[in-house]
């Protein structure tokens, strides 16, 4: 039986660089690795990026560029400069890797294009409750509702976080003054992530999810309700 062939499809992200780190550290080998775009430039926060410890998750550095985490790790990647997804480049140079499933980490508001989800699943780690939380910035509407944050594994299709579902997980409030945006968030997919890929690398079935798809998404957060979801972070008792 020959070897199911894993392919990571990513952007100049923060996401893509945390998801390289975790994965590396899981043991988890990409067969191809395809970067689409352009570098963007440093991050920005006002919050704690770098040297956090989270009880469970494994450590990253959100600040690392992509290229260079690779560079480092070793790992070979094509790059591609469109940052159109149905760019006949990047179409075929996904298709010149054979991939079985690939794992994508694109940029935020673009939905796969229909002619790529046709050929090769594509598995996509959401930060929410699916199907209670689809949508954008979906964690800090959980936080605010329920007091706390998880991540659903899903196939892609046409519309927004009604495919297949995989696995989900709920996860603890991050640490007070850590940054949600960029390592929080990601940090929790990309556990996830390391679950899924394992279990799809041993050859074990996925058990889907029912759920229901008529759920209307949830729009990018306003920044007050974003600010209360920070102070419940905060704030929240350390010795709980």
């Amino acid at each position: 039986m020959n070897k199911q062939r894993l392919v990571l499809l990513c952007g100049h992200t923060v996401r893509s660089s945390v998801y390289v780190q975790t994965l590396a550290q899981a043991g988890i080998v990409p067969d191809a690795i395809l970067i689409y775009g352009k570098r963007k430039s440093d991050i920005q926060s006002t919050r704690k990026l770098q040297n956090v410890t989270v009880p469970g998750l494994v450590g990253v550095d959100p600040c690392l560029d992509l290229v260079d985490c690779l560079e480092e790790l070793g790992w070979t990647y094509q790059e591609c400069l469109s940052e159109s997804l149905s760019d006949i480049d990047l179409l075929a140079s996904l298709a010149a890797q054979t991939p079985d499933l690939v794992v994508y980490s694109g940029y935020g508001g673009q939905l796969v294009p229909k002619q790529l989800l046709q050929c090769v699943p594509f598995l996509h780690i959401h930060s929410g409750w699916l199907p209670d939380y689809r949508g954008s910035t979906t964690l800090y509407y959980q936080i605010i509702e329920q007091g706390v944050c998880a991540a659903s594994a899903l196939l892609l299709d046409e519309f927004i976080d009604t495919g297949p579902i995989l696995a989900r997980k709920q996860y603890p409030l991050p640490p007070p003054s850590v940054d949600v945006d960029y390592l929080y968030d990601n940090m929790i997919r990309a556990d996830l992530l390391v679950i899924v890929l394992t279990q799809w690398q041993a050859g074990l079935p996925w058990s889907l999810i029912s759920h229901q798809t008529d759920s209307p998404p949830y729009f990018i957060i306003h920044p007050l309700l974003k600010h209360m979801a920070l102070l419940a972070i905060d704030k929240k008792d350390q010795s709980s």
